[in-house]
């Protein structure tokens, strides 16, 4: 026990480091943004740094972001700039969070690594614009924040049984939350290439792919709950949950082989 606790400690260690040397490239103006008087974001036109009239810098032009990414690989100041012109994206995504109980400074603390890592992984040959790509970067870097601190908050086991479907079998509290592999899901269609994830879809049954076009909206159709697929298809939802649970697993292995 003891030890377990040891390596514990030094992997949380470890994790925060990492973390805080992400933000060293532009840790000084972060350090103004985190003070920042959150409260006055729905009142003022413009976005003011604590103490000074200064705002924080505007969006590139199209062609201004252009010629920056073009220097993006070789240039750290590039990333610098990506970074310091899209806060007001991060400010803009972490106030949609507001409702959640967590402190705004601490979503934009928290949304700002998402954009770093935004910026870090961007590839501009994939033809995506870098607000899309790095809005989802950041909302997924919220998203996960939040289910860490959900699972710390709660003392319930996510093996918890909550409740027996109509088939016998115990829906369990991680069976309603849903999975890590959601996430991973909704990252793989932005930062692999599509045709390899539709060529690892075209390989499930005709039930696994129902199941996953109905879940998460496959074709630009309507994405469902596992409760909704469940009564769509006439099964539990326990099932449900485990079979996505297995085929997002397949998928992210047959896309890792591919890359």
């Amino acid at each position: 026990m003891i030890m377990m606790h040891f390596y514990l400690k030094n992997y949380l260690i470890g994790r925060w480091r990492r973390r805080m040397a992400m933000l060293n490239p532009i840790k000084a103006f972060l350090k103004r943004i985190f003070n920042f008087i959150i409260d006055k974001l729905g009142i003022v036109k413009e976005i003011f740094y604590i103490g000074g009239s200064d705002t924080l810098p505007p969006p590139l032009t199209q062609e201004e972001e252009k010629e920056v990414i073009s220097r993006l690989k070789s240039s750290n100041e590039a990333k610098t700039i990506l970074i310091e012109h899209n806060l007001r994206l991060v400010v803009y995504l972490a106030k949609k969070f507001e409702s959640t109980g967590i402190n705004v400074e601490d979503l934009i603390s928290i949304g700002t690594i998402g954009l770093i890592k935004a910026v870090n992984t961007f590839k501009a040959e994939k033809n995506i614009k870098l607000a899309t790509y790095a809005s989802k970067c950041i909302e997924n870097e919220i998203l996960m924040h939040l289910r860490r601190v959900g699972k710390t908050k709660t003392e319930i086991s996510l093996d918890e049984p909550l409740n027996i479907d109509w088939d016998g079998n115990e829906l369990l509290l991680s069976d309603i939350l849903g999975t890590e592999e959601d996430v991973v899901f909704r990252n793989m269609e932005n930062e692999v290439d599509l045709c390899l994830l539709n060529d690892s879809i075209q390989k499930l049954n005709k039930r696994e792919y129902m199941i996953m076009k109905l879940r998460f909206g496959l074709n630009n159709t309507k994405s469902f709950t596992q409760k909704e697929v469940a009564d769509i298809l006439g099964i539990s939802q326990s099932y449900i949950s485990r079979l996505e649970k297995k085929i997002l697993n397949r998928l992210k292995k047959d896309i890792n082989k591919a890359v």
